[in-house]
């Protein structure tokens, strides 16, 4: 039984892992990159080395695994539930018991879905008032809890299992990486009143809004970092090699590395992009228009950013690797309809840091045993497997 917490980031592109030991500190960290991502056994292998490597640093063996995953396959339920007493009673009496019937409710009615987090918005007693924490010494005569569940699939739950199960690892829990590292990062930022993190990944794109600091909307599309790739090589007749060789160096120092003649990762790519008459200026349009594309679908043509009250305009702040192209001299149509732009940057650590934290908070004791793994029956495994 290893005596470490362990955080791996499962990532398309990217696998992330990370140690901490009895005393919440982060002893090791790694990152490792999937070459062919649609391979399942690419995963694997990767999944190994990283495990692998992470074990001969440590010297003890990995077992059980917190896992932090992303996909636009994740979802949002909004719940309100109300409780009325016939006399005044005390409201931690009731309060995990009636949580525990809001997700007996969204489990019946999505049975296909897993509940992975459990958000407690608003706690309302005797109607109209409002508490920020569950108190020992409240009396009331009503109870309404308004909560938001974020849900994904069980059948696609089952496959990211397999693949740790052939690497002789047991998951603790998973976790919607998106939501977890705002959940984080907003307390780093100490971001107030009305914001939105926009997490740019590999394959997806997720939004997640804050409003007056509650965690208001959640939504995930399937475009992402690659997305820009395939634009880039489509509309430069590049290979997608080298097209995402371009998208990688065009970052916020783009002036600085497109026109230095060292050699980045054994291509002098000043020398190639004279030779290819790269148009700089193309490329640059070509990666606003699809960014500016992105934030339309994920956030501006919504009907939750639609309805809200835009006097007072959110932050917007980019998290995700595929935000790291992202640069301050960047012309987006959308820009308008935020106060300001931020840039967060993210490393191996801090992303696992994220989950550790979450882990420890109580927000996660809301599904932790709820998420552990059942054994699966033949008749629910034949299900799962054909409901892919």
């Amino acid at each position: 039984m290893s005596k470490f917490e362990v955080l791996i980031d499962f990532g398309s592109k990217n696998l992330r892992l990370g140690v901490f030991d009895n005393k919440f500190e982060c002893i090791y960290s790694s990152k490792i990159k999937i070459e062919k991502n649609s391979q399942i056994k690419s995963a694997e292998n990767c999944l190994k080395d990283l495990v692998r490597d992470a074990e001969k640093q440590l010297t003890t063996h990995l077992d059980n695994v917190n896992i932090l995953y992303d996909s636009s396959k994740f979802y949002s339920v909004d719940l309100s539930i109300k409780k009325n007493f016939d006399q005044a009673t005390f409201v931690d009496k009731h309060y995990s018991s009636l949580i525990d019937e809001a997700n007996f409710i969204i489990s019946e009615n999505n049975f296909k879905d897993q509940v992975i987090h459990i958000v407690i918005n608003n706690i309302i007693i005797d109607n109209n008032q409002k508490l920020e924490a569950i108190s020992n010494n409240i009396k009331t005569k009503s109870l309404i809890l308004n909560l938001k569940f974020i849900c994904l699939n069980k059948s696609l739950i089952y496959e990211i299992s397999s693949i740790f199960k052939k690497n002789n690892l047991n998951i603790s829990n998973i976790y919607c990486a998106s939501y977890v590292k705002t959940f984080f990062y907003q307390k780093v930022l100490k971001m107030k009143n009305n914001f939105i993190f926009l997490d740019i990944g590999y394959e997806r794109t997720s939004a997640l809004i804050f409003n007056n600091n509650k965690f208001d909307f959640f939504n995930s599309i399937n475009l992402g970092g690659n997305s820009i790739t395939k634009d880039i090589s489509k509309i430069l007749k590049l290979d997608i090699e080298f097209s995402e060789l371009l998208k990688i160096k065009y970052n916020k120092n783009e002036n600085e590395i497109f026109f230095d003649n060292k050699n980045l990762d054994d291509i002098n790519l000043y020398s190639e992009i004279t030779k290819k008459k790269i148009s700089i200026d193309l490329l640059k349009q070509v990666i606003e228009a699809r960014v500016d594309e992105i934030i339309e679908l994920a956030i501006n043509k919504n009907n939750y950013f639609k309805n809200i009250d835009t006097s007072d305009k959110p932050s917007i702040i980019f998290i995700g690797d595929g935000s790291k192209l992202i640069s301050n001299n960047s012309n987006f149509k959308t820009k308008n309809n935020f106060s300001e732009f931020i840039y967060y940057e993210e490393n191996a650590s801090k992303i696992c840091e994220a989950g550790f934290a979450y882990k420890q908070s109580e927000e996660s004791h809301l599904t932790q045993e709820k998420k552990r793994a059942k054994k699966v029956g033949f008749f629910e495994g034949f299900f799962n497997f054909f409901s892919k």
